[in-house]
């Protein structure tokens, strides 16, 4: 009988030779794979099991296992590990195969404790956990990796090797490196154990890890279920596209039919999707919605509008036109015709309204538009049955498609006489009713316009409307009529004047009332009061709409004497804060009438309620967007005022008032009204300023003008340097006082200064091209470095050193400003010498990034250059003889 060969002295040949050839090329781990098994069978058959140890078995993992130590410490995406990698994971795929088809015959998910694939799989895991905290970054991703592979082939069964890994592998997830925690996450998600403990972990990486990759791999990964549901949506705001994405991918994929799905979750994903910035995120949304909704819906978009909130709801009307662009085949099936009218339900007359929205821009819309006699009727017949419902949510579901049959009206072609009138009509009836929803004002407005023939019979037609309104207020026991009448023939200046005097005692008459007394404990003054202001509103529509200068219009001065002016004294804060709005828009279209009441406007900002100065500081800016800021200061009394009255506001304690100032000087400063150095630099303060973190609306809105005004044009930039180191100057001091650790650091502050006054991210353009000075940089280091000469603070002296090297300093700067640069530096060195040595560090790298600009000793300068140098040698003049000594303070 021939003598059995020895497999155990071929392992250290036969192993690394399989693991060089794999690495080569792909095509052939297959294979290698299958020799590489049978090898392993000879070795675990050839030496029989002692003391339960299989010594041939163990030889085979040994080797196995080193040369899998030469991938560790390789770099991550280097080609011939990565194939080696895959090899190991299609070698445990076949072993796991062969290994239940040699017991069973057949395939399964899970294997014995006790099988050749158990132990070589226990053993190689515990060899790799060894590794999982080498202090080599490439050993700890290689050892996540390949347990990630391996865990995704089989499943684990020993508890206490399964504790351990998950234990281990939870730690990886707070790596400091992304590409270790993307691969612990991955191998995470695929155990099998505790899922309540995996879920927790994964939800916290999810919402709090920096890495988009990693908190994609989580998304990707994590099951979906109704605990993780909630958290998977709130990715839809991440700030990584890709993974907002994914989102609705997954779940397209995930959910299936969306009603399983609350109406709150569905408006979310569709606000969000369709919304998105993102254009690739939007058409993913729409996707879903044309083609994965609307399916489960039936094909039918009645039952789909049923599904979400049509009447609450901002985005139904995105989410009808994403199907309308994407499934025409459901568009062509749509007809609107007798019975339709007749029977309206809010997702009928929704679904109109937006189909005509989507047709209109293909001039098809009096095809399908019923005539406007028709549509006049339908509209007396659902206001008729609003007015009369008993219960309160069918009034606001006949509220609602009134709205929309309004809406609809505002598109009709009117060239029908007989139609236009019958509208016309029906909606002064309409207007006449007491109470109606202000939402129908302006829509009913918008067509009472279109059926008029022009601006004056317009005007004309909604002042005999609201003087028929008007006369329903009793004129004998009212207060409020016997107070219009006594006003009627003052004029509107005497109106401004007197306005001060009744505002500054409003408080004190208000205490004085009788307490048994309130508007809302008197029927007929609530009534009045409902009126009044369904007339203000009904004024500031028809303003908004008008274009005609108000002294070629006589009927409109009538309705600014009779209802503006009287209300504006009025006690009820509701009617001062429209009648403030009406006169804004009166202002807008009469330059004599803004002369006599800007300076109510200004006292309404100062002295006024929370929301009348809200109101009338939007008017201000309104009026100085019309007319023009600078004409407004040299033209109209008090203009001079508004300077001043915009630095008040912008250090206003209302965060409200302080967006809107925001808002509104950035706007001037964009359309270059206002240029004003002080001005800005209030703004860079505020922008970092931590009392108004909290303000989201300021925040965003500087968030955007400071990049869209410094890289518009050279002058703009020009400004933001002339201020960028007197900010960063009074921030640091503020930093220091406050010692708050949640402002955001002074260094982080410099690099966006610095970015803004990037002279080279300005727009390029014909203006900009010839102007544009790519050596700006060196005026700010000057600017620093004479900081430096003052400063006192080794902590703010540290940070002026290192702000120095982030500055882009080069050719362009000059020859003149590297002087000025070197006489600073040098005199810097000897007269005020840096002890900090992480501040002697960045100087010293700063000096000599100036040198290498010269190939040898800079020149001696001339009297030419001593002249312009002028100013730099005065300041080191007075500086040694004592001069300079306070600080720079915004």
């Amino acid at each position: 009988m021939p003598v059995r060969e020895n497999p155990l002295s071929s392992i250290p040949l036969f192993v690394p030779q399989i693991f060089q050839e794999v690495q080569k090329v792909a095509t052939n781990h297959r294979k290698n794979a299958i020799a590489l098994r049978k090898f392993q069978l000879q070795c675990s058959n050839y030496t029989p099991s002692v003391d339960g140890e299989f010594s041939g078995e163990y030889e085979f993992n040994k080797e196995f296992v080193r040369n899998i130590n030469k991938i560790l410490p390789v770099k991550k995406g280097q080609p011939t590990a990565e194939r080696v990698v895959t090899f190991i994971s299609s070698f445990v795929k076949y072993c796991q195969i062969e290994d239940e088809r040699d017991e069973h015959g057949d395939l399964r998910n899970t294997i014995d404790n006790n099988t050749l694939l158990s132990r070589f799989i226990e053993y190689l895991l515990k060899h790799l956990l060894k590794g999982i905290h080498a202090k080599d970054k490439n050993v700890r991703f290689r050892v996540c990796q390949l347990i990630n592979l391996v865990i995704d082939l089989i499943e684990i069964n020993d508890g206490d090797l399964y504790e351990n890994l998950s234990d281990e592998l939870f730690k990886r997830l707070l790596d400091k490196e992304p590409s270790i925690r993307f691969k612990a996450v991955e191998a995470c998600s695929k155990l099998r154990g505790n899922n309540v403990d995996v879920t927790e972990k994964l939800i916290g990486i999810m919402q709090n890890d920096p890495s988009a990759d990693v908190r994609r791999a989580v998304l990707l990964n994590i099951e979906f279920n109704e605990k993780t549901i909630p958290y998977i949506f709130d990715r839809m705001r991440d700030i990584d596209a890709s993974i907002r994405r994914d989102v609705y991918t997954r779940s397209a994929e995930e959910i299936g039919d969306f009603r399983i799905l609350t109406i709150e979750n569905r408006e979310r994903l569709l606000k969000w999707g369709l919304m998105d910035r993102d254009f690739q995120v939007k058409k993913v949304c729409s996707n879903m919605v044309a083609n994965n909704w609307i399916e489960h819906a039936n094909n039918n978009l009645l039952e789909f509008l049923e599904r979400i909130d049509v009447v609450g709801s901002n985005v139904a009307q995105d989410a009808l036109l994403a199907i309308f662009k994407s499934r025409p085949d459901i568009t062509q099936t749509l007809k609107f015709d007798e019975s339709f009218w007749e029977n309206l339900t809010i997702e009928s007359v929704f679904l109109a309204r937006v189909f005509y929205e989507f047709i209109k821009e293909d001039d098809k819309l009096d095809d399908v538009l019923p005539d406007a006699t028709k549509l006049a009727l339908c509209i007396q017949k659902y206001n008729n049955l609003m007015n009369q419902a008993s219960v309160e949510e069918d009034q606001l579901n006949y509220e609602f498609i009134v709205g929309q049959l309004l809406l609809i009206s505002r598109s009709l072609n009117y060239g029908d006489e007989l139609g236009r009138r019958q509208m016309f009509t029906i909606l002064r009836e309409i207007l006449m009713i007491k109470y109606i929803p202000e939402g129908h004002i302006e829509s009913i407005v918008e067509i009472m316009k279109t059926v008029s023939i022009d601006e004056r019979d317009f005007t004309n037609s909604m002042a005999e409307i609201l003087s028929d309104i008007r006369e329903t207020i009793e004129d004998e026991d009212d207060p409020l009529i016997q107070l219009i009448n006594g006003m009627s023939n003052l004029s509107l200046t005497s109106m401004r004047r007197s306005l001060t005097s009744e505002m500054m005692s409003e408080r004190e008459r208000r205490n004085s009332i009788d307490s048994s007394f309130t508007i809302e404990d008197d029927d007929e003054g609530l009534d009045n009061l409902i009126i009044n202001v369904k007339c203000l509103h009904i004024v500031r529509c028809i303003l908004e709409r008008n274009e005609v200068e108000l002294r070629n219009n006589p009927p409109m001065y009538g309705l600014l004497n009779d209802i503006i002016m009287p209300n504006i004294k009025h006690n009820e804060q509701i009617l001062r804060e429209l009648s403030i709005q009406c006169l804004g828009l009166g202002c807008l279209l009469d330059q004599q009438l803004l002369d006599e009441n800007l300076g109510l406007f200004i006292y309404s900002v100062r002295h006024g309620t929370s929301e009348l100065q809200n109101k009338a500081l939007m008017v201000i800016f309104d009026i100085l967007i019309t007319y023009n800021y600078s004409f407004i200061v040299e033209k109209i009394k008090q203009g001079d005022q508004i300077l001043d009255l915009l630095y008040e506001c912008l250090h206003r304690e209302n965060p409200q008032i302080q967006a809107i100032a925001v808002e509104g000087i950035a706007k001037l400063m964009l359309s270059k009204m206002v240029y004003e150095k002080n001005i800005l630099k209030e703004l860079v303060v505020l922008y970092f300023d931590i009392e108004t973190a909290p303000n989201l609306r300021l925040r965003q809105c500087l968030s955007y003008f400071f990049p869209a005004y410094c890289h518009s044009s050279v002058e703009n930039q020009c400004l933001m340097l002339q201020i960028c180191v007197p900010c960063l100057t009074g921030l640091i001091e503020e930093y220091r006082q406050l010692k708050n650790k949640k402002m955001t650091p002074p260094l982080q502050i410099a690099q966006q200064l610095i970015d803004w006054a990037d002279p080279f991210k300005v727009v390029k353009s014909v203006q900009n091209e010839e102007r544009i000075d790519y050596g700006a940089h060196a005026d700010i280091a000057i600017e620093i470095l004479k900081e430096l000469f003052k400063e006192t603070n080794k902590e703010v002296k540290k940070i002026y050193c290192q702000v120095l090297n982030k500055l882009d300093i080069n050719e362009s700067a000059g020859i003149l400003r590297f002087k000025k640069l070197t006489l600073l530096t040098g005199n810097l060195k000897t007269r005020k010498p840096l002890i900090d040595a992480v501040s002697r560090n960045a100087f010293k790298k700063f000096e000599e990034s100036l040198l290498r600009y010269y190939s040898d000793a800079p020149d001696p300068l001339d009297d030419n250059e001593l002249e312009q140098l002028k100013d730099i040698l005065d300041f080191i003049r007075n500086l040694q003889e004592g001069k300079v000594t306070c600080k720079l303070l915004i």
